[in-house]
């Protein structure tokens, strides 16, 4: 008995729908109409002449100009695109204005984001450690890439299931396969040979559900319940990627060496052997119960298409599987591929798709809402070379897609269809977490275009690090400058997913996800009134709007202008007028503008937290018999980290009025220094900040060093000292950090090694910035005053206090604990250009601007 010969009532069969042929049907012809010039009308139209319903009228210019950005780019457009258009008398005006915009390499980005959902993208591997992967930002890119050059869809499909094992390989089609390595990935499983099925499963379901739209994963323990999948067909699948590092350790993340991929620094797939042992079929998918061994093979539930995979050529070094899996997706008789595709290209111009559950086309299916329509399109991508911008022009041109929201008779048709399912009337939408903050850094100026690249990481604020096993080094943001860029380029860790996009329904990337959830919540509101990134994108709007305009009444056009891309009407210029004067009188009020910034006490307070040594000559301890000669300085962080010195002839030297009449050690750069107890730091973000004074020092002398010559640790150590007359050294990577002025008096210099950048400072002041530190090793013993253990480089001055901190700290962080340390030892601090305090005028017209950021009118697309 074949129990997936036919389907049933309660699971499907070989003969369900969405695994026939794809029959190209004819377009319907409207009785009683004229015919639609776009073919998708008239699908539509038929299906709703049946109800008697004729579809809603054509929305204005305006909105549909707004809706076309945000569809296809995922940005709003210019006040001047918008007037261009609504005064543009060509008859062809919309088709080129689609034209136009889909040429836009703005596009790439924003449905290269609806891909990166499916394929589970993040840059991290999840689990507790959540390890960088490095290089998965070139995938993005590469997706990015292959969207703007309308890549064939065959190829997009065989790149990333294959891009090593195609013929003439490229860098570029082997960091397609970072497809398949996008995943979470444990490095301390409980058992490795049971976690590699994990693995298998991970892949299967990745690949099935983005490129065919079946749960394939269901079948790993026992046949599909509801579809025509068996388990047989499961492990035929999971062989493609078995030849695969599904074993391989910490130091590749999962993933193969670079001489396996034949390519530094990208994130790929390959095989690791061209004939894997055998997979078997295991009983209830557990691993100590196998069965008989699977015959690598395409899927059974497409029957015209099954074949057995052939061996490799004798001279290959993969198994040539999951090329041959590849092919067998996408292959134009495949039923499912183009299906699948099509549905998802509707889905995002739609807000829904004809199938409404896009990764499932099987039995527990939403049924298509237009089935003829959905092999119509399906037929045309295949005709058109499977192209998708062929689909989007087809889809933006129809009267279906240009049509209004209202409906002169939406309470009716509400009642008869109150899900659309007859697409009767356009949908409204919200903002996604990306459009929404893409688009309030647009409207304030601020957001940069630049494609491609790292990613950055945005500003977390201290509440949601808190479940972070390592709170300082566990997240460092990149400088403001470069937060401004598209929320594609976000940085993506598994563990700290940013607060403000899950707000907004972030796509959670541990599976692939083809629909996100989208609420309306009140969470949503609470966000967007109090986010610090909301408030500074209205703040500097404002500012930008009181340089160029003069006069309330200007002002508060413009803002309506900046926001929503419109003049507003008298009523609500008069009532923008009377808020602006509103907020005025409040911010005028007596003190408050002590509210608008952050304590001092509260930055010193946060620093703290971060401490873990804080040496200070206030807390020698001389040795007996030697009123001067200093054998230990307590540790005042906290950590145990003192200083100790028991050879005589290796101890400094107390004096009293040191530096600004306060205590100093004075090292006589010919032996003296300190040893200190334990490990120092576990990460190389830190930053160290001392207050000493260089007593015309000659050569390399340090200050701070865990240098070890016995342990293979000197080019690899961390160290902040000087060489020279006046060159500050912050490691052998950073050897010029810049020169510091005035040596021989009292001075403050910092070292910071940032996620960015590594700097230098001299009383506050900036000598030098560069990469961030290479990878430094920190676990040998730590001293001050000499090079680790090398007996030499000694200083010589004084040190009357050294502070390190487990991360970098901010610019402010930094300055504020430079400042404490300067008031404290009477040292001069550099000048430094204060930040612009904004005046209430400018925070009234910014509480205008934030009102209009979070109206509906901007939040959603009519």
């Amino acid at each position: 008995l074949d129990y997936f010969e036919h389907t049933s009532d309660v699971r499907a069969g070989r003969d369900w729908w969405s695994l026939q042929p794809v029959v190209r049907p004819s377009v319907p012809f409207l009785a009683g109409a004229s015919q639609p010039d776009n073919p998708i009308d008239a699908f539509i139209g038929s299906v709703l002449a049946k109800h008697k319903i004729k579809p809603a009228p054509r929305a204005g210019r305006r909105t549909l100009i707004r809706r076309l950005y945000y569809d296809v780019i995922g940005l709003p457009p210019s006040e001047s695109a918008i007037t261009i258009f609504e005064n543009d008398q060509d008859p062809d005006a919309w088709a080129k204005l689609v034209d136009r915009v889909l040429e836009m390499p703005q596009y790439g980005e924003r449905w290269a984001r609806y891909w990166l959902d499916l394929a589970r993208y993040a840059d991290t591997s999840g689990y507790e450690r959540d390890q960088e992967k490095p290089f998965a930002w070139k995938y993005r890119d590469w997706v990015v890439q292959a969207f703007n050059s309308d890549m064939p869809y065959d190829q997009f499909i065989i790149e990333q299931i294959a891009g090593d094992e195609i013929a003439n390989r490229t860098e570029q089609s082997v960091i397609a396969t970072g497809f398949l390595r996008l995943g979470t990935w444990n490095d301390e499983p409980n058992d490795r040979l049971d976690y590699q099925y994990e693995r298998l499963e991970d892949l299967v379901h990745t690949t099935s559900s983005a490129f065919f739209g079946l749960t394939v994963k269901c079948a790993r323990c026992h046949s599909h319940k509801f579809d025509a999948i068996t388990q047989t067909d499961y492990y035929r699948m999971a062989s493609a990627f078995w030849a695969g590092p599904l074993l391989t350790g910490g130091k590749q993340l999962g993933g193969p060496t670079a001489e396996q991929i034949g390519f530094d620094d990208v994130l790929a797939w390959t095989d690791t052997s061209p004939k894997p042992k055998p997979l078997h079929r295991l009983k209830n998918g557990e691993r100590d119960q196998p069965l008989e061994e699977v015959i690598p093979a395409s899927l059974s539930f497409i029957p015209f298409l099954e074949n057995s995979f052939d061996a490799p050529p004798t001279d290959s070094t993969t198994s040539h599987r999951r090329r041959q899996l590849a092919e067998w997706i996408a292959s134009p008789e495949h039923p499912l591929t183009s299906r699948v595709l099509v549905n998802r290209l509707w889905q995002h111009h739609f807000g829904q798709a004809i199938v409404r559950t896009p990764n499932n086309f099987g039995f527990l299916a939403d049924p298509p809402t237009h089935p003829k329509l959905l092999d119509w399109l399906a037929s045309e991508f295949d005709a058109g070379g499977r192209r998708m911008k062929s689909i989007h022009r087809l889809i933006l041109n129809s009267q279906t897609w240009q049509q209004g929201v209202f409906h002169p008779r939406s309470s009716e048709l509400e009642k008869l269809d109150s899900t659309n399912r007859l697409w009767w009337h356009a949908e409204r939408q919200r903002l996604d977490a990306e459009a929404l903050r893409d688009s309030l850094l647009a409207v304030s100026g601020e957001l940069d275009l630049k494609q491609g690249g790292v990613g950055f990481k945005a500003t977390v604020s201290p509440d949601a690090l808190e479940g972070l096993s390592r709170k300082s080094t566990a997240w460092q943001a990149a400088p403001s400058e470069l937060q401004n860029r598209r929320s594609l380029y976000m940085y993506l860790k598994r563990g700290l997913l940013p607060p403000m996009m899950t707000t907004f329904d972030l796509s959670e990337p541990t599976l692939s996800c083809g629909q996100r959830n989208v609420t309306i919540v009140p969470t949503q509101a609470l966000a967007l009134l109090n986010n610090r990134f909301v408030h500074d994108r209205s703040e500097q709007l404002a500012t930008v709007i009181r340089k160029s305009t003069a006069g309330i009444r200007e002002q508060a056009k413009m803002a309506w202008r900046s926001v929503l891309k419109r003049q507003p009407t008298e009523l609500e210029l008069q009532r923008s007028i009377e808020h602006v004067a509103t907020q005025d009188r409040i911010f005028s009020e007596p003190n408050h503008d002590g509210a608008l910034q952050e304590d001092w006490e509260d930055i010193l307070s946060r620093t703290a937290d971060s401490l873990v040594l804080n040496l200070n000559a206030e807390n020698a301890v001389t040795a007996d018999g030697k009123q001067f000669a200093v054998e230990s300085v307590s540790d005042l962080s906290g950590q145990g980290h003192h200083a100790t010195q028991s050879q005589p002839d290796a101890q400094p030297t107390l004096v009293a009025d040191g530096i600004g009449g306060k205590p100093a050690l004075q090292f006589d750069g010919g032996g003296q220094f300190m040893n200190l107890a334990g490990p120092i730091l576990a990460e190389p973000l830190c930053t160290i900040v001392c207050v000493v004074r260089d007593d015309h020092g000659a050569g390399h002398r340090t200050l701070f060093s865990n240098w070890s010559g016995r342990d293979g640790n000197s080019t690899s150590s961390l160290f902040l000292g000087l060489t020279a007359e006046n060159t500050v050294r912050f490691s052998d990577a950073f050897g010029s950090a810049g020169e510091v002025s005035d040596r021989t008096k009292p001075f403050i210099l910092s070292a910071v090694n940032g996620q960015n950048s590594a700097s230098v400072f001299q009383n506050g002041q900036l000598l030098k910035s560069a990469n961030q530190l290479s990878k430094r090793r920190l676990d040998t013993p730590w001293v001050i005053g000499q090079q680790g253990n090398i007996n030499g480089e000694f200083w010589k001055g004084s040190v009357a206090e050294i502070r390190v901190y487990e991360r970098a700290l901010t610019d402010r962080e930094r300055r504020s604990v430079e400042t404490q340390l300067a008031e404290h030892y009477g040292i001069l601090m550099c000048s430094e250009k204060p930040v612009p305090q904004r005046d209430r005028q400018t925070l009234a017209l910014a509480s205008l601007c934030h009102v209009l950021m979070n109206s509906n009118e901007f939040l959603f697309i009519d």
